[in-house]
């Protein structure tokens, strides 16, 4: 079948557990590229979050924030912000509980909190050398399309009861992504299909972790990484090798693409 899009989550994906981007994906991506192909990246970070591995594979298309905002070739083509009044009361419970939040917009990311150790920590396992501006009241005038709710594992219960408007997700032992409940990699992608006038039936996605089991589902062939869980694969049409043993290229081979 000849495919037409490709979309591709980061971590775990296109980058290994030291979010190191493997020879052999950078050489794929630019084949695929080669071949007119268009290249996506589908993510949970926020734009400003992931410069570096757009800039190292020259991708300048995305769906991001799990879905809540696209962009095709730097010009916006969806948005599904969060709803102020529910900003401002989870503004409002993060505070009580001395939780901080960063709020991620279409350009950068802010944090409730300046320099906490916990948001400090999480950007530098992403390895994100610009740490979020301290910007507390960013949402009452900016559109913010996910929130980082940092606290831990224990603490997240009471906010999930709370907020039932909202998703979560633990992307990181120290934080969680909060978006809208009907926002998925999937809606964003669906949104950047219609654009492009292209079917699902012709778009291809990898990816490994549970934010992206709606996507894997929705496209034409959806492919799980080697080192996805069980759960992960159980939605995909196939499963490729770990991202540390060319599973992209492994995959992309054994669709015809490469």
């Amino acid at each position: 079948m000849p495919y037409k899009v490709v979309f591709f989550d980061i971590d775990g994906t296109l980058v290994n557990e030291d979010k190191v981007i493997p020879d052999d994906t950078k050489e794929a991506v630019a084949r695929l590229k080669e071949r007119g192909i268009d290249v996506f990246i589908a993510t949970g970070r926020a734009p400003s979050q992931f410069h570096a591995v757009a800039k190292a594979l020259q991708i300048d298309s995305f769906v991001t924030c799990n879905g809540g905002y696209a962009e095709y070739k730097g010009k916006p083509v969806f948005g599904r912000p969060i709803p102020r009044d529910v900003l401002e009361r989870i503004s409002e419970w993060a505070k009580e509980h001395e939780h901080p939040l960063v709020y991620a917009t279409a350009n950068a990311c802010y944090t409730t909190v300046d320099q906490h150790p916990y948001v400090n920590e999480a950007f530098d396992y992403l390895q994100i050398v610009e740490k979020p501006e301290y910007r507390p009241t960013v949402w009452t005038d900016t559109d913010v399309y996910q929130v980082y709710l940092y606290c831990e594992e224990p603490e997240e219960k009471p906010y999930v009861q709370a907020f039932p408007e909202l998703r979560f997700i633990r992307a990181h032992k120290l934080y969680l992504d909060l978006f809208p409940s009907d926002v998925s990699k999937a809606g964003g992608i669906e949104a950047m299909l219609r654009h492009l006038n292209v079917s699902p039936k012709d778009a291809v996605a990898f990816g490994d972790g549970l934010n992206d089991v709606q996507m894997l589902s929705y496209v034409g062939m959806g492919i799980a990484m080697g080192n996805a869980s069980d759960e992960v694969k159980s939605y995909s049409a196939m499963t490729t090798k770990d991202v540390n043993d060319g599973g992209i290229v492994y995959g992309l081979n054994a669709i015809g693409l490469l």
